[in-house]
């Protein structure tokens, strides 16, 4: 049986359960908030949304994380408002091993699927959290009693930079077309907001009918060196 590890900031923001039963029901699943001392015991340790840089973990093959961008473009902070924001055509999420960089270890996998009109962060967020443990089973599956292995990032790398409350006013001097996209990024958990007479108002932007429980067209690449 496989022994995976996710490594969060705090146990009480991983609400995975259902996820966890529905793609690792045959591993020994363990949550945590400090790294395990013999690292090697665990076929996976995850580094979930965790906001810090370890050390001496870059040379360690089964320690890992996600991050939802096509990398090395878009390293950094709130990948899925700038991958709406900014009008991107795939959302993309990457398995990546932890480095001392941040958002710089080999590409292990990646996933992939059209960011449609009607698609906002927060179903995006929905997604992002079930398609990375999805991947966790895909990467168990395929590298089960082998190495892990990736390539190195080449290209360009981009940085999103750290958003801020204010960040997500509207002005009132604006159209609905022009902020469309900063509507759809923001979440409801910090959403758009609009200032009118020294009032604050919430603006939420929310899609008719709910689109389908993962994007049909879901696809998932391996970076090592064996055949699909």
């Amino acid at each position: 049986m496989s022994k995976v590890f996710f490594m969060v900031n705090k146990i009480k923001d991983f609400c995975f359960a259902d996820l966890i039963e529905k793609y690792l029901s045959n591993c020994s699943v363990t949550v945590g908030e400090t790294l395990p001392v013999h690292t090697e015991e665990y076929n996976l340790i995850v580094l979930w949304s965790y906001r810090k840089i370890l050390a001496n973990v870059a040379e360690k093959k089964n320690i890992i994380l996600f991050h939802s961008s096509d990398l090395p473009e878009g390293k950094g902070w709130a990948p899925i408002y700038h991958s709406i924001r900014s009008g991107k055509d795939d959302y993309v999420i990457s398995g990546i091993f932890a480095d001392k960089e941040v958002d710089s270890g080999d590409i292990i996998v990646k996933a992939k699927f059209k960011i449609k009109d009607n698609y906002t962060a927060d179903i995006i967020r929905r997604w992002d959290a079930e398609i990375s443990i999805m991947l966790v089973r895909e990467i168990l599956n395929r590298f089960s009693n082998k190495i892990i292995k990736g390539i190195k990032q080449s290209g360009i790398g981009t940085f999103y930079h750290r958003r801020r409350p204010e960040d997500n006013e509207v002005s009132l001097n604006v159209t609905i077309e022009e902020v469309f996209n900063h509507l759809r990024a923001c979440e409801n958990d910090h959403p758009a907001f609009v200032m009118y007479r020294n009032i604050k108002y919430k603006i939420f932007l929310e899609p008719l009918g709910t689109p389908p429980h993962l994007p049909e067209d879901l696809k998932i690449t391996f970076f090592d060196d064996q055949p699909e």
